[in-house]
Parts: C-alpha cells; sequence; structure tokens
C-alpha cells in the first residue's frame, strides 16, 4: 500500500492535493498517508455498500 501510495504522490502534479478514497481495509489505517504531505485519505463508512462500487459485483 506504501508503494502504491509512493506512487500516486510521485505523479500528482506540484501543489496539487491527491485524494485517495479507502475502504475498511485492515491495512488503511488513518496514518497511512502521514508521510505524504500531498496526499489525503477518505474512509468510507462501515457496511456503505453503495458507496464501495467493487461491493456491487457480487451482486
Amino acid at each position: 500500500m506504501i508503494e502504491h501510495l509512493t506512487q500516486i504522490s510521485r505523479t500528482t502534479e506540484k501543489g496539487r492535493q491527491a485524494i485517495i478514497v479507502m475502504d475498511g481495509a485492515d491495512w488503511h489505517t488513518d496514518d497511512i498517508a502521514n508521510q505524504f504531505n500531498n496526499l489525503s485519505i477518505i474512509k468510507l463508512p462501515p457496511y456503505s455498500l453503495e458507496l464501495n462500487s467493487i461491493e456491487q459485483v457480487w451482486s
């Protein structure tokens, strides 16, 4: 996950902010983006299937 965020951070234009939307997976901790000054994390609320599009695949 850190490698993925590193790639996103590197490709984000200087002076811009990237917003990352994460679900409640164990490795999606609140502090995961602290080391990047151009990334912000928005966590989906628990049990919000309608907001997480991958959950629609199982329907």
